[in-house]
């Protein structure tokens, strides 16, 4: 471990000397800084594989919960969005009631479950039907909490929702509550039928269906389905999916969005067209060995928001598998999939100062704390980011070689980010995560927190420090490139 050092005043002397010194370095030492080709950040871990509609994940206590399609209702449970576990299924058996609205359902299958908390509880409707029918239901059950340790962990299962016939005109599969600006109870639903996606209103007491279901979103097409709701900066925005599900590999599901100011409609897309005419704006759709995505969930936490998806992985034989990727608002309020971050040579500035991070008073020796000042263009304040393995990467600096580092390797909360000779550990690795807004946040393989400007200061020479994720703009920095 590397002693404790005194922070000291910088000499702007000193800092001119060393950024000549270290430039004439510089043909040298960046043969090996060369990155290599572009890599994901932050894959998922654990239980992830065997996933197929997920609902958004939900927070409760100090763990996160997303329930899927499977015997019973089926989860998974993580404590960081990264590495997932089984979880515990809702039901001991499928609902009775279930039956005398889908005669022919067989075994325990229930479908594309979603979750909200509303007053005080959590409320899950979930769907039960049988593969190319109309004969459907939605159903919900309540809890007051998520987590099966607790004395007052229940599901009570509140019954039918809302059902469909073969001649129905929209499908009651596939339910996503929500929410309105007045703080009412909603939910959109349905599938693939000649009404496509539907909204309909729910009592805030038994979440039973009030009034007749509007049709949102409509095509002539394969879909849509899959519906989700999600209101940010005064627009309600609808993600549904088009295509075939279901067929692993040869699946052509694709997710659209549309936005409307009421949450009634219309939802239009970027070219103005009515959602319910054929509209639709593409949101995702298959990459890489991501074939099929579908049936979008949001996780919003302080300014950043996540969203979860299932698609059908192609190096796993098409198991369905869960992911989670970054949303970005972009300056005209649409929604796009965030860009991971590419490996190479970077100054990092802080969105709450706009000051670089540089190596306090250009020091080369270990334990040398991480500071913030103008950005000048010299090596003290340049970074190179390598990955390591796992998303993570070693973040090092273009002057001294050495990685930016958890001081000593201390979880406490208030740890001086330093710099250190690289030693192959995790207070050297580090997950750059896209936020909402186009910046990133820096988070510890060793300890999940941040790097922190703490209180946004614009002081320069201000030192960085690792705290707790807020999703604050003191954890906020953008990665400018250079030569």
């Amino acid at each position: 471990m590397s002693p404790k050092i005194a922070p000291m005043k910088p000499s702007l002397a000193l800092r001119a000397a060393a950024f000549i010194a270290v430039a004439l370095s510089l043909v040298g030492i960046r043969s090996w800084l060369t990155p290599p080709a572009e890599v994901q950040a932050a894959p998922l871990a654990g239980e992830y594989q065997w996933v197929h509609d997920p609902s958004r994940v939900v927070k409760c206590g100090d763990a996160y919960y997303v329930f899927y399609t499977g015997n019973n209702i089926l989860s998974r449970t993580s404590s960081d969005l990264t590495t997932w576990n089984r979880g515990t299924p809702v039901f001991e058996k499928m609902p009775d009631w279930v039956r005398e609205y889908v005669p022919n359902v067989k075994g325990n299958n229930i479908w594309a479950p979603d979750l909200i908390f509303f007053n005080n509880k959590y409320w899950l409707f979930y769907s039960v039907s049988t593969f190319g029918s109309r004969v459907s239901a939605i159903g919900v059950a309540t809890t007051p909490t998520l987590d099966p340790k607790s004395p007052d962990y229940k599901w009570t299962d509140n019954g039918l929702v809302i059902a469909s016939k073969q001649s129905s005109n929209w499908n009651a599969i596939d339910p996503a509550p929500l929410t309105d600006e007045r703080g009412d109870l909603w939910l959109t639903f349905g599938s693939f039928q000649r009404s496509g996606i539907q909204l309909v209103k729910l009592d805030s007491q038994t979440g039973k269906a009030v009034g007749e279901p509007k049709t949102l979103a409509a095509r002539q097409g394969v879909g849509p389905e899959a519906p989700y709701i999600h209101f940010h900066d005064g627009w309600y925005y609808i993600f549904e999916n088009e295509g075939f599900c279901c067929r692993g590999m040869n699946s052509t599901y694709a997710a659209m969005v549309g936005r409307s100011k009421t949450i009634t409609g219309p939802y239009l897309d970027k070219t103005g067209r009515d959602l319910a005419t054929g509209g639709g704006t593409p949101f995702l759709g298959t990459e890489g060995e991501q074939i099929g995505p579908g049936h979008i969930g949001v996780l919003s936490e302080g300014n950043l928001d996540r969203f979860t998806y299932h698609y059908y992985n192609s190096l796993a034989n098409g198991v369905p598998t869960l992911g989670m990727q970054t949303l970005v608002w972009e300056k005209d309020g649409w929604p796009r999939v965030a860009k991971d971050l590419k490996p190479g040579r970077y100054a990092i500035i802080s969105k709450a100062s706009g000051l670089a991070l540089g190596i306090h008073d250009l020091s080369q020796e270990d334990g040398t704390p991480i500071d913030q000042f103008k950005y000048t263009g010299g090596p003290f304040q340049e970074w190179n980011v390598a990955p390591v393995g796992d998303g993570y990467f070693n973040i090092s600096s273009l002057a001294t070689g050495k990685s930016i580092d958890l001081f000593e390797c201390s979880s406490a909360e208030g740890t001086k980010i330093s710099q250190y000779g690289w030693g192959n550990n995790d207070c050297q690795r580090w997950r750059i995560e896209p936020t909402s807004d186009g910046s990133y946040r820096i988070l510890s393989k060793s300890t999940k927190n941040a790097i922190t400007l703490p209180g946004g200061t614009t002081a320069p020479q201000a030192l960085v420090a690792s705290y707790a994720p807020t999703g604050k703009i003191e954890q906020q920095w953008e990665f400018r490139p250079v030569p």
